[in-house]
């Protein structure tokens, strides 16, 4: 199927076919085109959370700084006014 954009609004209307019980699985599956897989995380990640979208991600991403600002900031004067 490949790595396909699919929309909060499919995946809401695909749990509510599931907790309905409106739809099996299987039809779920096959109607709208999710796989097995995805369909167990998009539930899983609307029972902890109550929605389907991404989790919020915290500011930092990667691995951390190695300086501060402050460590910056003594830097870029040091620099400026060569070094002694």
């Amino acid at each position: 199927m490949g790595n396909r954009k699919i929309t909060p609004d499919l995946k809401l209307a695909a749990i509510q076919f599931h907790e309905q019980g409106t739809l099996t699985t299987r039809e779920i599956l096959e109607c709208i085109g999710f796989s097995k897989c995805m369909f167990q995380r998009v539930l899983k990640l609307y029972r902890e959370t109550g929605d389907v979208g991404p989790k919020p991600r915290s500011g930092y991403a990667g691995r951390p700084r190695s300086l501060n600002v402050t460590d910056l900031q003594y830097l870029i004067e040091t620099i400026r006014h060569g070094f002694r």
